[in-house]
């Protein structure tokens, strides 16, 4: 705390004691004529000072303090905006010229005129440019996705997120509009996608419409921006774990790209490592890149390239008395992921829109476990998507659906079952080894047709159903989903929701040799009631009660290996309250009761989920000091995870070898929690202006007060004793960015 509050003294003495302004005079262009623009409106958000351009299209600003700042400039007679990110230096006279375009149907703006379209239920909407300000994460997007209400994680070292008692096997997410297997690197170090080039990130927590899911109960839906602020631009960051670097500019004045890359090092620099039990001989190392092209075909069509992947890796051996004999010898693991998709967005008429896109992913997975276990996994996806828009007039509009999807997919190896959720005295050592060399060939039809109306003023409307057909389970299945939203005259909006989703269960389930392909898809049943109410013009309070009831889940059976026989439930209510002003200032206070339980078999009685958190409480905040000195910090409070006590241990001979060993006894299934988790994060960022680079910094402590947050237990042999393993420590983390 000493070292963060000098480092804190230091950076703030300067920008504080030395205020010092520069000029902002610019010119707003006719992005269609290239001809200056009169009478658009120019705002510097941080500081709501607005302009309108003069006949020649000119702008300024005086007395502007020295920092980073948005301009927003909108035509005259338009809703459409631009936004351009400026730096002014002291002293000196930025010109800056802005191209906007003043066609209401200029495509990359389609998401800023929706708010006049009948609305349904509500999304979480996250903007990069602020979450990555929050403590805690490294400026990692899809890690601070956690602090928000219905989202949490099992640990400092996981990425899984479980939304609204729900596991990550439940959620679906996509990058522009190509699914996502593989959001995290290593489970949850970070995650595989810049943030640099994400844009927002859309969070539906259940209750959403048909447009989305297949095999899913929750959707991230990732964008990446759709311009460039440049003819030529680019960052770079530095921080513990990688280096990354991203490039962007325009094509021409109709369209962009970019290119971002970023790789971890600690393995250059530690070639391998000696433990008891053996040596890691490949270091962990990931790596990951993004890219992104689009053109503006015409001013109705555009059209957009995207490609992307990432891969894990590191290997080990061991050989230490302690290790079983199984798994003696050399050990590795290797994953990755690859997507890339073709879309063109088209207004085809002044009510018809078209969204069409082909695209392909493929996930790869490889392990070598010793001499008894190897798993190798090739499963690619292709999938063609059109997605139809009708809008019968301003408050009425039909939405149309078609995806077809090919899965052909390859696993060889020697496994064993998946152990179920849960399931704690599943011993490796002890399971049927089998042999595996299948080749699948799944086939998906999906479809949805969507009203959304508005009847009243006060009174929207949105009725749906989804089809969804997949020929490794033989099996169509309806979907209706639908939700209402009352506006009330306080300016509150009461949203009810109601939806069926279905699953299909994971490949593993369905192999022929370690599954059972006679399963069907669970289900589970939505009902979601929200109110959004405004408190103030930068102040608003938001409350959801939920209530998932789920049928048909796969559970492991001594006569059929798996069966759709169990069920569940999960309920909950959650509480969010966020203040926001300007750029300068952003926090929130959130808390979340859920209660998720199952039933394994019909005469089983309920247990908890084991990913049930019954109380999460957050508070985070960001303050600017200056336009370029950042304060920040986040709390958060967790009840401990479920667990299941080991009660002793029974001495046993073991069938391979005749020697004797302890099997442990357990309790009942997740019948005791850990202790209670709560961390304290701090984050304090600072940016320099150097000629045309900008230098930027960031000091983040996480676990400030260094809690020892239970991880798990390490039992004995015989149960008898047992050691805390705990999370992460107190680390203090540092990043620095440089940026043209």
């Amino acid at each position: 705390m000493k070292i963060s509050l000098c480092l804190l003294t230091f950076l703030l003495v300067p920008a504080i004691a030395f205020p010092q302004t520069g000029t902002i005079e610019g010119i707003v262009y006719n992005n269609s004529t290239q001809e200056p623009l009169a009478g658009a409106e120019v705002q510097i958000v941080q500081i709501d000072q607005r302009q309108k351009t003069d006949e020649n299209g000119k702008f300024a600003f005086s007395a502007v303090a020295e920092g980073t700042y948005t301009l927003i400039t909108t035509p005259p007679d338009s809703e459409l905006t631009q936004q351009t990110t400026v730096t002014v230096v002291a002293g000196e006279t930025l010109k800056p010229e802005i191209y906007v375009s003043t066609a209401q149907y200029r495509l990359e703006e389609v998401e800023v005129t929706g708010e006049r379209d009948p609305k349904t239920i509500s999304k979480k909407s996250l903007q990069a440019e602020e979450i990555t300000r929050l403590p805690g994460t490294g400026g990692d997007v899809l890690r601070a996705l956690p602090a928000i209400p219905g989202i949490g994680v099992a640990n400092d070292f996981s990425g899984a997120l479980y939304i609204r008692g729900g596991s990550d096997e439940d959620n679906l997410y996509y990058f522009d509009r190509v699914p996502v297997g593989y959001p995290y690197h290593f489970g949850g170090i970070v995650s595989s996608l810049s943030s640099e080039i994400i844009d927002r990130i859309d969070v539906y927590a259940g209750g959403y419409g048909a447009e989305y899911g297949v095999d899913s109960q929750a959707v991230i839906d990732i964008y990446s921006q759709d311009d460039s602020r440049a003819n030529l631009g680019g960052k770079f960051n530095l921080n513990l774990l990688y280096s990354e670097g991203l490039l962007q500019g325009k094509i021409g004045e109709k369209g962009f790209w970019y290119a971002a890359g970023r790789r971890s090092y600690i393995d250059l620099f530690v070639g391998s490592l000696s433990f008891d039990a053996g040596a890691i001989t490949a270091f962990p190392r990931f790596w990951d890149y993004q890219m992104k092209a689009g053109y503006d075909l015409s001013e109705k069509h555009q059209l957009f390239f995207n490609l992307f992947a990432s891969g894990d890796k590191f290997a080990l051996k061991l050989d230490g008395e302690d290790v079983d004999q199984d798994f003696r010898g050399n050990v590795s693991f290797e994953s990755g992921f690859e997507g890339s998709g073709l879309h063109l967005r088209s207004i085809l008429t002044d009510r018809l829109t078209s969204y069409l896109s082909l695209t392909r992913s493929n996930f790869l997975f490889d392990v070598n476990f010793g001499p008894a276990l190897a798993l190798k996994v090739d499963a690619p996806n292709y999938t063609l998507r059109q997605d139809i828009t009708y809008e019968l007039n301003p408050r009425h509009r039909l939405e149309s659906g078609l995806i077809l999807g090919l899965e052909p997919g390859q696993v060889t190896g020697t496994f064993t079952r998946i152990p179920d959720e849960g399931e704690v005295d599943f011993d490796i050592r002890f399971e049927e080894k089998v042999a595996l060399d299948e080749y699948v060939r799944g086939q998906r039809i999906e479809g949805y047709l969507q009203d959304r109306y508005a009847l009243l003023p006060f009174l929207s409307v949105v009725f749906g159903l989804r089809f969804d057909y997949f020929n490794r389970i033989d099996q169509l299945s309806i979907q209706p989903r639908g939700s209402v939203l009352v506006e009330l005259p306080n300016s509150s909006e009461l949203q009810f929701a109601y939806g069926i989703y279905n699953q299909t269960p994971i490949p593993a389930l369905l192999s022929p040799s370690i599954g059972n392909p006679a399963l069907k898809s669970s289900r589970a049943s939505h009902y979601i009631l929200e109110l959004k109410r405004p408190l103030s013009q930068d102040t608003e309070i938001k409350m959801a009660a939920y209530y998932k009831d789920l049928t048909g889940i796969v559970t492991t059976d001594e006569e059929a290996a798996y069966l759709n026989q169990g069920t569940g439930y999960a309920q909950g209510t959650e509480i969010f309250l966020r203040h926001r002003s300007g750029d300068q200032f952003f926090g929130w206070i959130s808390y979340a009761y859920a209660l998720s339980e199952r039933r394994d078999r019909p005469s089983e009685p309920y247990r908890p989920y084991s990913f049930d958190q019954t109380h999460v409480a957050t508070l985070a905040a960001s303050y600017k000091l200056t336009p370029t000195l950042e304060f920040g910090a986040k709390w958060q409070y967790r009840t401990g995870n479920p667990y299941t006590p080991c009660e002793g241990a029974t001495v046993q001979f073991d069938p391979r070898n005749g020697n004797p060993i302890f099997i442990p006894i357990y309790a009942e299934t997740n019948s005791d929690r850990l202790p209670p988790y709560h961390r304290l994060d701090i984050r304090v960022s600072k940016i320099f202006q150097v000629g045309n680079w900008k230098l930027g910094t960031f000091l983040e402590l996480l676990n400030t007060y260094n809690r020892n947050n239970l991880l798990d237990f390490n039992y004995s042999e015989d149960c008898q004793t047992r050691n805390d393993i705990n999370q992460l420590p107190f680390v203090p983390y540092l990043g620095i960015t440089a940026e043209f």
